[in-house]
């Protein structure tokens, strides 16, 4: 066996595109063609000095002592397998990834960083291309055949790669040259891939980014605004910034946008969205923004705060408050902050003056490299020569060398040329009339831009792009249309001029979006149209047509729950706005009828706060009982989500209300719905006769309307309204077969986790453990914390009750540290009582008398509970008798200094509080 070449070694990748779908066709052929193709390419290798490395299937790794070889092989296998006629006319096309660099031979074989990247080079290529590293074209950039050429394909990131690596495709004269952009990773939840991705390759700003990354790397820099009139794609900068550094953060970075915000006291509203931060009843949303990011080592990226600059104290209190927390802030001005450092973005460079006569020398510079990448994207024979180079030069001088408007010129190169382009400038450009006069000048100059490219547009797309300033958060492609009333051609026709830009979802519909500073352009055309409330109008009618459809309890409690959840996640901004709209024109039907088609989303995202707020707002408002139903459902999602956020108490005042408009109604759907939420009520009292007679009315009312669904969640209810073992364990297998049967697995998952706490309350231990062993699975399958979190202290609670000391204490763990997430405070009254029963069975008196005092302090109801007594009885009074009344009372006093947090802390034995002996509880 030949030995591998060592030292500096170029490494080749190569597999077949679509081997699978080969093996379907040709069938008993496919191992003939799969040894026609390791021929040709062991040819091909061989004649070029490679040495194969490993063959496996359809994949060969080769290694070449000199990267020329690599090249001259890849050309030569790539032109063998296209000249080959396959059988049955099937294209065998092969990608091939080439990396240079070092790895270490170990037993034939290569063990090294540089092996991977390669194999990773060649994932992402198409079949029939050929990628190269950066590396690899240093070293053959300058003695390529005649007939070969390289393609700068930018940096791309690839899969389980840290940094991202510039490609290179190999242009071959007779061979296919035209391919999709490489394949990269599929977005993940957080970090770099989180943050938004630009809608085509950033040009020039290198030395930009890296002196931002420097400046955010050092530890005395807590505060970084990026500065600049609008335009100069401040945006951008920022996020390629934060993806470079994203790896030095722990909780990486996090984008939040205020394009959208009319207020600076909506600033930390956004910051909660942006970060799903839930706010608890009586928390303030920068209150809630400084509790999250206390302790997270975290840059956040807050973009757009021009217009929001009265804000800026709040990010002053968070800068205080959260000592690991880095800002990353842009604006058109500093936020006038003790912290802040001011990096101000410059203008792309422009050409010299007097210009250069090489036009090729010309290509380099960064202003005239984005006219001439957007110019191809809307021309593809565009070419910068030396007719043109003097007109594309003085089109990036007028324009001060703003991206933006540098962008906006040259998408009028499919219609204009540069000279045409710069004539229009000509007339177009100056100081804006009705723009302030101390404005920057670069700002006056990109609004002239965007006024001189809006008039060129049709009337049509004129209409429409004023309207599209209705959406917050871009739209479908199809409710744009529906909206704006516009055909598919306008909206085109607006990306095409690069006044709309088109975002692809894996997951979803593609996306129709704006950059900031067109929306806000587009915002003011849209404010002063003469159909302004026709076309709000008709935006709140289709998304509550959308919340109609993707938010009924049948979507968002079945099966299907993950896609429709997608679905109304991709939306959300738009629904909140058509509902902003519904209250602000003071329509108490409209902003009902919202309310009550987003409940089950609030619930299922666990924005319960949202949902109070939304609808007390919104059946406070003239007209709010046009429509009984709608009514009643958006007070029974009120009464369902005041409980999570520690108001339940106010539940029974707002389903008398709802209850008695259902009975007006005299509709036996609505009536079982109500109804079936004061069941829950009732049962939470420990009224098990008047929650079973209820739950019997209900069903009553349920079987005359014919509604499986509520019959199925009405039998559930009742199952756990049991005041007997037997009772129980019957009816929860019938409410289980219905609740099956209609596909509702979340109303399955409230069956067993209710069950088996009213089987606890009964003294069935050994049921309860039983029916949370049943309902693990399928929380786990459904992905809810909150649902796990309900079942995790049933599980704990059964635990100790049969003695099993230390699986209750792993399920109350649980419990507390999803509480805590959740902010879901009225459930550590449960988990802190359950820890301090483990503390008592483990003979540490002093630690559970003080987490009795600490869920003491943080209970938010006063209702009996059977659990309660059976653990005072079990756990806590011998506990009391061992350490005596004195010793107990004083830890007990420690417990309820605790705050909410320290006390999970405390219970979760995390280094957070420390107690001392006489009542004190410090940090």
């Amino acid at each position: 066996m030949a030995q591998l070449p060592g030292g500096t070694v170029t490494f080749l990748f190569s597999d077949i595109e679509g081997s699978t779908q080969l093996l379907t066709r040709l069938r008993g052929r496919y191992a003939e063609v799969l040894a026609e193709h390791r021929r040709l390419l062991r040819a091909a290798f061989e004649a070029h000095d490679g040495h194969e490395v490993q063959t496996e299937g359809d994949a060969f790794f080769v290694a070449f002592r000199r990267a020329s070889d690599a090249i001259a092989a890849a050309v030569t296998a790539q032109r063998s397998l296209a000249s080959r006629r396959w059988p049955e006319g099937v294209d065998v096309r092969v990608r091939m990834g080439i990396h240079t660099g070092e790895a270490e031979v170990c037993q034939h074989d290569y063990v090294g960083l540089d092996v991977h990247r390669a194999a990773r080079i060649c994932a992402a290529g198409h079949g029939g291309q050929v990628l190269i590293s950066g590396s690899t074209c240093e070293l053959v950039a300058r003695e390529l055949p005649f007939d070969v050429a390289l393609r700068d394909l930018g940096e791309h990131r690839l899969k389980d790669l840290d940094h991202p690596e510039r490609l290179f495709q190999l242009v071959v004269g007779d061979l296919p040259a035209d391919f999709p952009p490489p394949v990269s990773p599929s977005p993940g939840s957080g970090g770099a891939d989180a943050l938004p991705r630009p809608p085509n390759r950033t040009i020039g700003r290198e030395d930009d980014v890296r002196a931002i990354t420097d400046r955010l790397r050092l530890d005395g820099v807590r505060l970084l605004t990026l500065t600049g009139p609008g335009g100069t794609g401040k945006t951008r900068l920022a996020l390629e910034a934060a993806r470079t550094v994203n790896a030095d953060f722990a909780a990486g970075a996090h984008f939040v946008s205020l394009a959208a915000l009319q207020q600076p006291e909506d600033v930390p509203g956004a910051v909660v969205t942006s970060l799903a931060i839930v706010v608890v009843s009586g928390e303030s949303a920068d209150r809630a923004a400084e509790r999250f990011l206390a302790a997270k080592h975290l840059l956040l990226v807050v973009d757009n705060f021009e217009h929001v600059l009265a804000a800026s104290p709040f990010v002053g209190r968070l800068l205080d408050t959260c000592p690991a927390l880095t800002v990353l802030a842009t604006s058109r001005e500093q936020l006038g902050l003790h912290a802040e450092e001011c990096y101000p973005v410059p203008p792309l460079a422009l050409p010299p003056r007097p210009m250069p006569e090489d036009a090729d020398r010309l290509a380099d510079v960064d202003a005239v490299a984005l006219f001439c990448a957007r110019a191809r994207a809307r021309d593809p024979d565009f070419d910068l020569n030396a007719a043109n180079a003097p007109v594309v030069a003085e089109i990036c001088w007028r324009v001060d060398g703003l991206p933006l408007a540098i962008e906006l010129a040259a998408a009028r190169c499919g219609v204009l040329s540069p000279y045409e382009i710069a004539q229009r400038l000509d007339d177009a450009l100056g100081a804006l009339g009705v723009g302030a006069r101390d404005a920057p000048v670069r700002q006056r100059t990109l609004r002239a831009t965007i006024d001189w490219s809006h008039d060129l547009l049709t009337d049509a797309e004129r209409q429409c792009f004023a309207r599209f300033a209705v959406f917050a958060g871009g739209a479908t492609v199809q409710m744009a249309e529906a909206v704006t009333q516009a055909r598919l051609d306008t909206l085109d026709g607006l990306v095409t001029k690069n006044l709309l830009v088109l975002r692809r979802h894996a997951d979803g519909p593609s996306r129709l979006g704006m950059l900031d500073t067109i929306h806000a352009y587009a915002a003011e055309r849209f404010a002063s149209a003469p159909n302004v409330i026709a076309v709000r109008d008709d935006h709140y009618r289709h998304y509550l047509a959308l919340a109609r459809r993707h938010a009924t309890d049948c979507a968002l409690r079945g099966a299907g729950a993950r896609e429709h959840l997608i679905r109304l996640d991709a939306d959300i901004e738009n629904l909140h706005a058509a509902l902003r709209w519904a209250l602000a024109q003071r329509s108490g039907e409209r902003a009902v009828a919202m309310t009550a088609a987003l409940a089950s989303y609030w619930v299922a995202r666990n924005r319960y706060a949202d949902a109070v707020e939304s609808v007390t707002r919104a059946v406070s408002l003239p007209r709010a009982d046009a429509d009984p139903a709608m009514l009643v459902r958006a007070l029974c999602a009120k009464a369902r989500s005041l409980w999570p956020i520690g108001r339940g108490a106010e539940r029974p005042a707002v389903l008398a209300k709802a209850e008695a408009v259902a009975r007006r109604l005299d509709d036996p759907v609505t009536l079982a719905y109500v109804l079936r939420s004061r069941v829950d009520v009732e049962i939470d009292a420990e009224r098990l006769e008047a929650a079973d007679a209820t739950a019997d009315e209900a069903l009553r009312w349920a079987r005359a309307a014919g509604d499986d669904w509520e019959i199925a969640e009405l039998s559930g209810v009742k199952a756990v309204a049991a005041s007997n073992l037997v009772d129980l364990r019957g009816r929860v297998e019938e409410a289980a077969a219905l609740l099956a049967d209609v596909g509702n697995l979340h109303g399955l998952v409230d069956l067993l986790t209710g069950s088996a706490y009213a089987a606890l309350c009964l003294g069935g231990d050994n049921d309860a453990t039983e029916l949370a062993a049943r309902a693990a699975p399928i929380t786990r399958a459904l992905g809810s914390p909150y649902l796990r979190m309900i079942n995790s202290g049933n599980a704990g609670l059964a635990a100790l009750l049969t003695g099993e000391v230390d699986a209750a204490s792993h399920a109350l763990r649980e419990e507390l540290s999803l509480c805590r997430d959740m902010v879901v405070r009225p459930v550590a009254f449960e988990g802190l009582r359950g820890l301090a029963a483990v503390a008592a069975m483990d003979g540490d008196d002093g630690r559970a008398a003080t987490l009795i005092g600490a869920a003491g302090a943080h209970r938010y109801d006063n209702v009996a509970d059977p659990v309660g007594a059976r653990l005072d009885e079990t756990f806590f009074e011998p506990a009391r008798a061992r350490c005596g009344a004195e010793v107990w009372n004083a830890a007990e006093r420690e417990g309820t200094m605790l705050s909410f947090e320290d006390a999970i802390a405390y219970a979760l034995e995390e280094p957070r509080v420390t107690i001392h002996p006489h009542g004190d509880a410090t940090s």
